[in-house]
């Protein structure tokens, strides 16, 4: 009998990344600036902190 190996047991999710909300924050972190960049806004927008 052959055991097949899953990365992940069969009844648990996969668990969340902490780098996914660190990306998240810094790409509209980028679009403040860009934004700001191209006039449309007097201020760069901060976005908030993660917790």
């Amino acid at each position: 009998m052959t055991v097949v190996r899953k990365p992940y047991n069969t009844w648990a999710g996969r668990r969340p990344v902490a780098d996914k909300q660190k990306r998240i924050r810094r790409e509209k972190q980028v679009a403040a600036i860009q934004r700001w960049a191209a006039g449309k806004t007097e201020t760069i927008e901060q976005t908030p902190k993660i917790k």
